[in-house]
């Protein structure tokens, strides 16, 4: 049995779609005070991206918007936070699909639903657990609770070390 699937969109698309994903986050950064600098370095680093998506850029323009909030602001401003994961979430998939589907190829929209499938499911799951981080309390964690933390987090990282030399 033979499916028609039709012409579908030509390669740049997806290429494309990652400078219209930037340009929201840019935008999203520049409400929330980042100076026109580091939007046009961000701005650089975005072209690099959508020309070349299996390079090292495309981790500079997932990581770059999350730093640069860090040091625009103390408090964190919710909704430009929610937006950033999922915009930025977006990218990571458009420049992974980028990277390998070669730039003269063309896309069928239908080879693209199983991925949407999977976009909204961790983005549903990614949103509540934000949600919920919303409703901690602010405040300093108590210093025992830090240390038992902090030794809970050794431990898994030995103890998958340990499980990793097991199997090889």
């Amino acid at each position: 049995m033979r499916v028609e699937l039709g012409a579908g969109w030509p390669a740049w698309v997806l290429r494309a779609s990652i400078v219209v994903v930037a340009a929201a986050v840019a935008g999203v950064l520049a409400l929330n005070g980042v100076e026109w600098p580091a939007l046009a370095l961000y701005g650089g680093l975005v072209v690099t991206a959508a020309a070349i998506p299996a390079s090292a850029a495309v981790a500079l323009i997932i990581g770059y918007p999350a730093a640069a909030m860090v040091f625009t602001s103390d408090e964190p401003a919710w909704p430009s936070v929610f937006a950033l994961i999922v915009l930025l979430h977006l990218l990571h998939v458009l420049a992974a699909y980028a990277a390998v589907i070669p730039a003269g190829s063309r896309v069928h929209p239908d080879a693209l639903k199983a991925p949407a499938k999977r976009f909204a499911a961790v983005q549903l799951c990614v949103l509540v657990l934000a949600g919920i981080v919303t409703l901690l309390p602010d405040g300093r964690t108590d210093e025992a609770v830090e240390v038992v933390g902090l030794a809970c987090v050794v431990g898994l990282v030995v103890g998958v070390v340990l499980l990793l030399r097991r199997k090889g």
